[in-house]
């Protein structure tokens, strides 16, 4: 069976994966190109394994296109020995033997059945690429294997992972031997070729160039990399007129494609043209593309990146990593020689990181914790290859405790110097969380979905009943990677789906039916139908989902012509609406400010009568600074909010800073979280009469002013930012730490994160401060390295000093540049007995010498002076030879 792949350098591993899974667990490693995610798998069909064999694959596409592969080369069909499960869909039978499957199914299945009956063993392929759903089926698997299934096997498999992690990781947790084994890729020569540094809105112009040019210079099918969907559209009208006239077949893949539109870019054309693949990185890893020996790699990738202070997670444009990058490069030497552009300049790749971050240090983390506390367990004892940060904890319960999905022993206490160890000490799951937890979609989307069922008692059957219809749909909006049509109503979105993408939504939308619907109650017939759809259930589903995102108007509306509506009843759909010219203003739940555009604001400040409808809901947003550009989003009339939040509305006394005046002020409340209806200032004798409740007010009320502002805007001084870049850095490089005891603690993620560990240090500043001008004045630097371990504060003094002792015996200090560069700007001749390079941090750190003039002016910039020396210092030796005779020019023997 594995003959006709004996020439892949993975076959090499067949047999000793074969003998080495009797007794132990396995990591590989192997290049892209050698076979690992087709061979390997096979031979186990083959192995001594006695059950059924679970390949995690990351991508959809990729999961059904291997099934197909591998069933082919059994001369079955899927679903036999072969087949498949993702969310939503699945292809097995009784005999099937290898399932394939996406990351986050094996946790779901785990969590039904921790001792994974009838299942021998776990394979988790891509396992560089580390999302969330990977690293905790692993962890979850290790603890199965450890406490329940002494017979389950492990294989992890990687491509550009460095292993001794993961080796220490399975050492500690696994009673088992792990075995590594690892094999060549088999690529044929890559050419690849720089060109200039392209910026993310230069893209798709820059992009169509070097298409044209591939398609002039070279005669295979091309590969393109590029950020997400909108990009690819945009390249596929740029380069159609030359698709058509040189007869090449264009084709788009993305993971929101139906299955035969993917299918079709990946298969040879069935009239053997040549093809043009615009692809997202759902082409990176696992998929074969055939015929493929160029590749177009912008370089850019869509990543989805939480919010913590708006509560949005949102798509940013981002370069990726070299090792991202390497990956893609290969696809282009899988059958033969190839090319590779890469849009950027060899400088400007070697400064790309080396690896992708890991999902678990960018997501929102509430679905991840609820599942650790389901399962018994918590961050700080599963076998995480990467820990969350105490910061993203705490977001992450703060949402929790809002849905009543965890409590603490410490809930309603103030917890003033949180750190790694108390943030999950004392959580509990409650039984609402518990049923949170069941339901196969993120925490915020279940309570949603559990809500709507309940029904809301001063709402009619009607209205309830569309509440129902509305959240199946806003759950598969939210888990839909499909666009949008052009508007930004949700409710245009939907009525205006094109036929594969409206087939998505319902679909998605129906297998959620049996979660809002009681079988006892509810008598009338459930069908997923957009056509049923209610405007202000729409509304109000979106805000029970995302409740800091409700948003309301900030800026005045032109006057009311129209008549006004009636308050009660269920709200039709309006696809037609008077358009508001200016830009609409909103205040978010969040506390962050948002923004419609003219040409969106349709139906948003009028409803189709005419009527204000001041508050909506966003589903969809782009952070950009500090502001909120709103992309999707429906109204929502207040008197169903109150109905949804009675407490929201509650009088509350707060801190807040006025961004007019620039003071902090105690007020007087009443409004919806953080937008504000109604405010009275609290009078100084009010605030003496409860002095400890105003002074934790006023330093809670700085800290979340601080959380709203980008890391730029920071009140710090220069030398406070010359302190925070060292931080950085040491927590990029992993700075050892000599002075440390036992296990280092970790290096801060965030200036958030330290402001927190330096709570009691700042708290007696804080509760006097009073205005935005005295908050600059605050001893910050000090503070804030007082919340570093000391082993912490001794690595940066250490190996990260703010000054260096130059050859000629002066004190020069040291310039931390935000791009990760340390600058040393100094005299030339105060380097004349200097031929190395200079390095820091235990040689990790290269330092850039910019050398001087006598007055103070840049004449070199180099890292390598011994060749500056040899090189070009005799033309500047002879100018300022000419410029500062007085001046001492020649170079010491």
């Amino acid at each position: 069976m594995l003959q006709p792949f004996s020439h892949l350098p993975a076959y090499e591993l067949a047999t000793p994966l074969q003998n080495a899974i009797v007794d132990n667990n396995v990591i590989i490693g192997a290049p892209p190109g050698a076979g690992k995610s087709t061979v390997l798998p096979l031979s186990l069909l083959h192995s001594s394994l006695e059950g059924k064999i679970l390949l995690m694959q990351p991508r959809r596409v990729v999961v059904r296109s291997l099934a197909d592969y591998l069933a082919r080369q059994l001369k079955e069909h899927v679903g036999e020995t072969v087949g498949y499960r993702i969310k939503g869909e699945s292809k097995t039978s009784p005999s099937t033997k290898l399932e394939i499957i996406t990351e986050g199914v094996l946790s779901r299945m785990i969590q039904q059945d921790p001792e994974l009956s009838g299942v021998a063993a776990i394979v988790f392929d891509e396992f560089h690429e580390r999302s969330i759903h990977s690293d905790f089926g692993l962890a979850l698997a290790l603890e199965v294997q450890a406490g329940l299934r002494d017979d389950l096997r492990l294989i992890i498999m990687s491509a550009t992972l460095e292993v001794e992690p993961l080796n220490k990781l399975l050492s500690e947790y696994s009673a088992l031997p792990v075995v590594n084994l690892n094999t060549q890729g088999r690529m044929f020569p890559v050419d690849i070729r720089y060109m200039q540094d392209v910026s993310a809105h230069e893209l798709v112009p820059k992009v169509g160039n070097v298409i044209k040019q591939a398609v002039a210079e070279h005669q295979g099918d091309i590969l393109v990399f590029l950020p997400g969907r909108g990009s690819i559209n945009a390249v596929a009208r740029d380069i159609k007129p030359l698709a058509e006239s040189a007869d090449i077949a264009l084709h788009m893949l993305y993971g929101a494609l139906s299955k035969s539109a993917q299918q079709e870019a990946i298969s040879k054309d069935a009239t053997g043209r040549r093809k043009i693949i615009l692809s997202t990185n759902i082409a990176e890893t696992s998929l074969t593309i055939e015929g493929v020996t160029v590749v177009i790699d912008s370089l850019w990738e869509n990543s989805a990146q939480y919010h913590p202070s708006s509560d949005i997670t949102a798509l940013t444009q981002q370069r990726i990593s070299q090792a991202s990058a390497v990956q893609r490069a290969g696809r282009a030497g899988r059958v033969a020689a190839g090319t590779c552009y890469r849009l950027c300049s060899k400088s400007s790749f070697e400064r790309l990181a080396k690896h992708s971050a890991a999902q678990i240090e960018k997501e929102d983390l509430s679905g991840f914790l609820l599942d650790t506390y389901a399962w018994g367990s918590t961050p700080d004892t599963l076998a995480l290859l990467t820990r969350p940060s105490p910061a993203q904890q705490r977001t992450a319960h703060s949402k929790l405790r809002r849905l009543n999905a965890i409590t603490s022993k410490t809930d309603g206490a103030k917890d003033s110097k949180p750190d790694a160890h108390r943030v999950t000490e004392n959580i509990n799951i409650t039984a609402y969380g518990r049923s949170l937890a069941k339901l196969p979609c993120q925490p915020h989307l279940a309570h949603l979905l559990l809500t709507v069922k309940s029904g809301f008692d001063a709402f009619s059957d009607e209205e309830n009943n569309a509440l129902k219809q509305a959240a199946i749909f806003v759950v598969a909006l939210s888990e839909s990677n499909i666009g949008t049509s052009g508007s930004t109503s949700v409710m245009d979105t939907l009525l205006h789906a094109s036929g594969n993408t409206r087939s998505q939504l319902l679909h998605q939308a129906s297998r959620y039916l049996r979660y809002v619907y009681n079988e006892d109650t509810d008598t009338q017939v459930r069908n997923a139908d957009v056509n049923l759809l209610d405007e202000h259930a729409l509304g109000l589903c979106i805000a029970i989902a995302f409740p800091m995102q409700v948003g309301y108007l900030r800026t005045s509306l032109p006057p009311n012509n129209g008549s006004a509506k009636k308050a009660s009843g269920i709200g039709k759909a309006s696809t037609v609406g008077k358009r508001v010219s200016d830009l609409l203003e909103y205040k978010l739940a969040s506390g962050k400010g948002a923004e419609l555009t003219a040409s969106n604001s349709a139906n948003f400040a009028r409803g189709e009568e005419g009527e204000s409808t001041p508050w909506l809901a966003v589903l969809d947003g782009q952070l950009i600074k500090s502001t909120v550009t709103i992309r999707l989003a429906q109204p929502v009339p207040e008197h169903w909010l109150r109905v949804a939040f009675p407490n929201a509305f509650s009088e509350k006394r707060s801190v807040t800073l006025n961004g007019d005046t620039g003071q902090m002020e105690a007020r007087r409340i009443t409004g919806f979280f953080a937008i504000t209806l109604s405010s009275l200032p609290v009078s100084g004798q009010e605030k003496a009469r409860d002095s400890d409740f105003w002074d934790d007010a006023f330093t809670d009320g700085w800290f979340s002013y601080l959380e709203t502002l980008p890391l730029s805007a920071w009140p710090l001084s220069q030398s406070d930012w010359q302190w925070w870049r060292r931080v950085e850095l040491a927590a990029t490089l992993n700075l050892p730490q000599e002075k440390a005891f036992n296990d280092p603690e970790p290096w801060p993620s965030s200036l958030s994160e330290l402001v927190y560990k330096a709570r009691d240090n700042l708290k007696p500043s804080l509760k006097n401060c009073k205005n935005i001008k005295s908050l600059q004045q605050l001893p910050w630097k000090t503070a804030l390295n007082n919340g570093l371990s000391w082993p912490q504060q001794d690595a940066l003094a250490t190996l990260l000093p703010t000054h260096l002792t130059v050859p000629s015996g002066k004190k020069v200090a040291l310039d931390y540049r935000d791009n990760g560069d340390v600058v040393l700007s100094v005299r030339l001749q105060e380097m004349y007995l200097q031929q190395a390079p200079i390095t820091l941090a235990a040689g990790s750190i290269t330092l850039v010498c910019e050398l001087l003039s006598p007055a103070g002016r840049p004449l070199q910039t180099t890292s390598d002076l011994g060749m500056f020396w040899q090189g070009s210092f005799k033309e500047i030796q002879k100018e300022m030879k000419g410029r500062y005779p007085k001046h001492n020019w020649e170079l010491p023997d």
